[in-house]
């Protein structure tokens, strides 16, 4: 949580975190309400949703604002020899959760809202879950297919290496990144280690103008959209209630769709119990008899003991 600049905030999400809500909290949230037809609607804003089918309806729909070209990205996929057909087809029905982050199909626009589905170079910060806009699709001009996507990320350190070493000076000269297909290794029969493998080949990314609650984890930003409207669901998930108004920066960043109600949050009972265990055992009284007055900068450690009776020492 990284709500620094608003203590009123954080504090507020401290409680929802353990369920130890308010009233007040519930309005305070509920006054961030806003409705698609507002005047100053945050559109461009990442939209979090419980639920896949409203995330995948918000995305299609900005996609088809957009009034430029659709590229469709196929996935190439290879199955080595004897992979019975129910195998294949059970694998093709599968979501990229199960197939290494990459989908079997991927609609695209330039000027599309995106978000890498793997880790491409975490080395150059190139990772799942970082967003950026599709400035340029490249087709190969023997195939008539996309082969390279152009991506300005939000984070301006992501692929700063892939620029600086890409042989596209398109890439270079307007400082994009240039996301090419990943290959993923996908067991055909999961669990059993002799299953097995098929190859994709797939562009790592998804439309990202809206994400499910789960996704959006790690990520705080300045402005986003939480709804509270369940399609499927019948009630939240522990601590899906938290994990979404976490994202915001700020109370003035939130903003929210439908009605939030006390019942919606919840939190993880044994999460609860370790709250408190870690609450009872937190008194430290360190045993210092060294004087610290004349010293510039004292460096304290804590080593985490919890397991050591599990550990044998020879």
């Amino acid at each position: 949580m990284t709500q620094k600049d608003d203590l009123a905030f954080t504090q507020l999400l401290n409680r929802v975190r353990t369920a130890s809500h308010t009233d007040d909290d519930i309005r305070c949230i509920q006054s961030r309400t806003i409705t698609p037809g507002d005047e100053n609607y945050p559109s461009d804003a990442l939209h979090i949703f419980a639920e896949n089918a409203p995330v995948d309806e918000y995305n299609i729909d900005r996609l088809q604002r957009i009034q430029s070209p659709q590229y469709v990205l196929e996935a190439l996929d290879q199955f080595t020899r004897h992979v019975r057909k129910q195998d294949i087809d059970r694998v093709l029905s599968k979501g990229r959760s199960e197939t290494g982050g990459l989908d079997t199909k991927i609609l695209i626009k330039e000027n599309a809202r995106v978000m890498l589905t793997t880790n491409v170079d975490i080395s150059d910060r190139l990772i799942n879950g970082q967003l950026g806009t599709v400035i340029k699709v490249s087709v190969d001009n023997v195939s008539n297919k996309p082969s390279i996507i152009f991506v300005k990320f939000d984070d301006s350190n992501a692929g700063v290496s892939a620029i600086r070493n890409s042989s596209s000076s398109f890439a270079r000269e307007n400082n994009l990144v240039p996301i090419k297909p990943v290959l993923a290794r996908i067991k055909v029969r999961p669990g059993k280690p002799s299953s097995p493998e098929m190859q994709r080949l797939q562009f790592p990314v998804t439309l990202a103008w809206a994400y499910t609650v789960h996704k959006v984890q790690g990520l705080t930003l300045d402005n986003i959209v939480v709804s509270f409207d369940l399609k499927k669901q019948r009630y939240f998930n522990y601590g899906q209630v938290y994990v979404a108004l976490s994202r915001a920066a700020s109370l003035n960043g939130l903003h929210i769709l439908a009605t939030l109600e006390s019942k919606h949050i919840r939190a993880n009972p044994k999460v609860q119990e370790e709250y408190e265990r870690l609450r009872e055992t937190s008194s430290l009284h360190p045993d210092i008899t060294t004087d610290l007055c004349n010293i510039e900068t004292v460096s304290i450690c804590l080593l985490n003991i919890r397991s050591f009776k599990n550990t044998v020492l020879t």
